[in-house]
């Protein structure tokens, strides 16, 4: 049976590619949206609000996108429709977006934004449930550790080329890297055209790849403790799903602190740039400058997740998520440490481990314990962990580093360091209930 089912390492690849577009888009987003929004004409202390669009998003869309995925999956469809669906609004999404003048003279500025973006996130949204899910719809138990990996890899190569893409085109072909007031700086415009059209061409690959491959039988669930109810109420979520959220929630609060206030962080704490001045020269050189600390963190995860398999087989797969997530919280805390950049470039390679494992380890634990006919509907409600530490940052956090922190950016970054501790502290309270055995031999 094992090696019935078992998968070419080029299918698995062609399964996950789709993550490897959505990441690149995303990643533009990330490194960009504060840029983007600043330059509209929002204060910094806003900022968290607008970055409310993707949680909220991620929260409504992916439970009701799994519901129905797995009942058509159930009478014999796939999530194709779905994955196709987000894709080609992704890339119309990331066309309109760098292209406000177009709209700004009828809609105001701000409110474009948050038009486009939660357009935008909507789509990331309903492409990468059926990319979550197509590693249990495709592959055997004993493959699916090798699926998530290979997805947090291409993940991490999607977000290197995002992030690093702005940099690139401005280094390369000498586009300007400021822009005017209401303007989007032509770097940034032609990296959101090229992330657009590589997003569409990967989700035609995968979706191709998930019509040829031959998707594993719902009776051959292994380990699933999770029954298959035919109603949905909280009451159901299993204890471990509420232990590995938990972890979830701190890990994908620091990362939401970082991915908002990385860019004012960098431009105050190693640019002097305290006027949140997005038109400015030093402004510009930070914010590209943040683009290559994001692709650093990125190319330490894509390495990383490579090692993982390895890691998993000698560790408890608990013990290596503690492990990463504390070197996570130190590279964080090396940032606020630091009068250097060149210092950065350490602390990046420590994030990007926490990072690696965060994409991959939570949900390797959940596939032990999930029904293959309730896969879509159990990693919609588990993505809720990962959705609402960001609304809840995203409320708050503006708040409290203004009126706490007097504006200082690089204090949301030290908070990000301790919620990463705390996640990291968690997770060995909980090792002995959340430790699996030995992952078999690929």
């Amino acid at each position: 049976m094992k090696e019935i089912n078992r998968k070419t390492n080029l299918q698995v690849i062609s399964l996950c590619i789709g993550f490897l577009g959505i990441q690149i888009g995303f990643a533009l987003q990330a490194g960009n949206a504060t840029r983007i929004f600043q330059n509209y004409g929002a204060d910094l202390n806003q900022i968290s609000l607008f970055w409310l669009i993707a949680p909220l998003t991620g929260m409504i869309v992916q439970p009701i996108i799994g519901h129905i995925s797995d009942r058509w999956i159930k009478h014999g469809g796939t999530r194709v429709p779905f994955l196709l669906a987000g894709g080609i609004v992704s890339t119309i999404a990331l066309f309109a977006i760098p292209n406000a003048d177009l709209f700004i003279s009828f809609i105001p500025p701000l409110l474009f934004g948050g038009i486009f973006f939660l357009l935008t996130d909507t789509a990331f949204n309903i492409s990468i449930h059926p990319l979550r899910a197509a590693i249990a719809d495709y592959l055997p138990q004993h493959q699916q550790s090798q699926g998530f990996t290979t997805q947090t890899f291409l993940i991490s190569i999607g977000a290197i080329i995002g992030s690093g893409l702005p940099y690139c085109l401005h280094v390369l072909f000498d586009t300007e890297s400021t822009a005017a007031t209401h303007q989007i700086a032509s770097n940034v415009k032609w990296s959101f055209y090229i992330g657009g059209l590589t997003l569409l061409l990967c989700i035609i690959i995968t979706s191709i790849s998930i019509i040829r491959v031959k998707p594993i039988s719902l009776h051959t669930a292994e380990n699933s403790p999770i029954a298959s109810e035919t109603r949905l109420s909280f009451s159901m979520i299993p204890h471990v799903m509420w232990k590995i959220g938990i972890i979830q929630f701190f890990s994908w609060s620091a990362f939401f602190l970082i991915w908002v206030y990385m860019t004012p962080a960098i431009a105050q704490h190693f640019y002097d740039e305290y006027n949140h001045l997005p038109t400015s020269s030093n402004y510009a050189k930070a914010a590209d400058y943040t683009g290559i600390l994001f692709a650093i963190y990125h190319i330490s995860a894509s390495i990383c997740s490579l090692l993982l398999p390895f890691v998993f087989r000698r560790l408890s797969l608990i013990s290596s998520h503690s492990i990463a997530l504390c070197c996570g919280g130190i590279g964080l805390l090396l940032i606020y440490l630091s009068n250097d950049t060149s210092y950065l470039l350490i602390a990046m390679a420590l994030i990007g481990i926490a990072w690696a494992s965060i994409l991959a380890t939570p949900f390797i634990l959940l596939s032990n314990y999930i029904a293959k006919e309730k896969i879509g509907l159990y990693l919609g409600l588990f993505n809720l962990f990962i959705t609402l530490p960001q609304i809840l940052n995203g409320l708050f956090s503006g708040y409290i580093i203004d009126k706490i922190f007097d504006s200082s950016a690089i204090y949301a970054i030290v908070l990000a360091s301790i919620s990463l501790f705390i996640a990291a502290i968690i997770s060995i309270v909980f090792k002995k209930s959340l430790t699996q055995r030995r992952l078999p031999d690929n």
